[in-house]
């Protein structure tokens, strides 16, 4: 049979025209665009809020860390006499953070080198009520630790072997292991007089400030009184018995995110901005995210009751604060 050679009709033949071909290309790319700016808006969304989250979560677990410290201060149990065992003042803070020399000295003779980070120490009972437990070094014994988690002594009172008493005190530093990130840390007393090595707590803490609630002066012979009439920094706490009348403490810490946030399709004069701890609004030049945490603290430890009713006897009228040691 003899194979025709005749061509296929020119229809079948025809393709596309190259108008056509640029038309969808053009398309094509114009969507390939949509979905990779959908894309990097979506992951750069993801990685905003991912910076967010971390920097929320350190900041709550820094404000929980010293406040769960500050309502351990002054906490003690009294002996067979009544009174209690700590008899030192619970706490102490510094403007501008402690000096060096004196970081692990006696708490009463902690030196300020001004300006800065604020520093405070405080001082509580020890319990495995109130601490973690651990085992001391080398032995089966469970001792209280400290806030690096190291063992605390026990203290020798006559006539036997007393409490072990927490002296922890809290700063912020560079953190050489984390890219020399400021972080808060603290250092913690592992028996009388002794001192374990400092540990990092909480990383990007890059600024503490400290208040004092502090209440009107005592009077000689009555029980310390509970109104609060000033709040005051450090420094201008009045001398003589300025840590002995304060009531509270007020915290302020600013975080900072692990890294700069992603720029895409943010306004970062916007994004960068924060109200500092002193309360004027500050613009941030390395794009990271900052927010301040803010939080005031009872001592519960150090006034212990609210006043309770007065109470009318024999024509006398009770003394509301009869329950609390008289001794400011």
């Amino acid at each position: 049979m003899k194979r025709s050679t005749r061509p296929w009709p020119a229809a079948r033949q025809r393709g596309f025209t190259l108008v056509e071909l640029m038309v969808a290309l053009a398309l094509g790319l114009f969507l390939v665009g949509v979905v990779g700016f959908t894309y990097l808006q979506a992951a750069s969304g993801t990685r905003f809020g991912a910076l967010e989250s971390q920097m929320n979560e350190e900041g709550a677990l820094a404000l929980d860390t010293l406040r769960s410290q500050l309502r351990l201060a002054g906490y003690s149990e009294t002996g067979a006499d009544g009174l209690r065992l700590l008899k030192e003042s619970p706490l102490r803070g510094c403007d501008g953070g402690f000096t060096s020399a004196t970081e692990t000295g006696a708490l009463e003779s902690l030196a300020c080198q001004g300006g800065g980070n604020d520093a405070i120490a405080l001082r509580f009972q020890a319990t495995a009520f109130n601490t973690q437990m651990v085992l001391a070094s080398g032995t089966n014994t469970p001792l209280p630790a400290n806030c690096t988690n190291v063992g605390i002594a026990a203290t020798a009172l006559a006539p036997k072997v007393g409490p072990s008493f927490a002296d922890n005190r809290f700063y912020i530093a560079t953190d050489p292991t984390n890219d020399n990130a400021p972080t808060l840390y603290c250092r913690g007393s592992d028996g009388p007089g002794s001192f374990s090595a400092a540990a990092a707590l909480v990383p990007n803490v890059e600024n503490l400030q400290l208040r004092y609630a502090i209440t009107r002066r005592p009077t000689a012979g009555e029980v310390p009184p509970h109104q609060v009439t000033a709040l005051v920094s450090a420094s201008d706490l009045p001398p003589g018995d300025g840590w002995a009348r304060v009531a509270a403490v007020e915290l302020c810490l600013v975080v900072r995110s692990a890294r700069a946030v992603p720029r895409d399709g943010l306004n970062m004069n916007d994004t960068t901005r924060h109200i500092g701890c002193d309360g004027a609004v500050h613009t941030a030049t390395d794009g990271r995210l900052r927010r301040a945490y803010r939080a005031m603290v009872p001592l519960p430890n150090v006034r212990p009751t609210l006043p309770q009713p007065y109470d009318a006897s024999a024509g006398a009228v009770a003394n509301p604060y009869r329950d609390l040691n008289t001794n400011p």
